[in-house]
């Protein structure tokens, strides 16, 4: 199973990779083509976290998706649960062939924003957002403490 987080910019879409790296221990490497993540062989978190300013999928060649496919192959082949977020997974190629469980925040992420002293420019902030608007979600969460706690949930319930 793959799961999508989406939502603004600054909505806490990273928070949650974060938090679900520290707590399932995804401390291992790895890739598959262009594909980076964290995982403990269990659960896989897409993306590079580092702890700069613009981390996760936003660290991903921009190519990436030529390589969905054999993520997905790779991923069931091992029964993992894929985790990811972010503009290069918010794609019709990603949805279609991984066929991912959508989780969307509604938070506008100006917070969040304001928090990290975002320079992202309102067109981009726009673009974002209508992408996002523009995938159906399978639910819809207040805040990423509620994306995380549904996230934690379907691991669970999947386990």
């Amino acid at each position: 199973m793959n799961i999508l987080l989406i939502g603004a910019c600054g909505s806490g879409k990273t928070w949650v990779m974060k938090s679900l790296i520290k707590e399932h221990k995804l401390n291992t490497p790895a890739k598959v083509g262009m594909i980076k993540f964290r995982t403990n062989k269990t659960i896989s978190v897409l993306g590079v976290y580092d702890g700069t300013v613009f981390e996760g999928s936003d660290k991903l060649s921009m190519a990436v998706m030529r390589d969905c496919q054999m993520w997905e192959d790779v991923r069931k082949e091992h029964k993992m649960i894929g985790v990811c977020e972010g503009d290069r997974f918010t794609n019709k190629t990603f949805i279609d062939t991984c066929k991912p469980y959508i989780i969307r925040i509604t938070d506008d992420g100006q917070e969040g924003r304001e928090k990290r002293q975002s320079s992202q420019s309102e067109r981009h902030i726009k673009a974002i957002q209508t992408r996002v608007n523009n995938i159906t979600p399978d639910i819809e969460v207040a805040n990423s403490k509620e994306a995380l706690e549904g996230i934690q949930r379907i691991i669970t319930w999947k386990q």
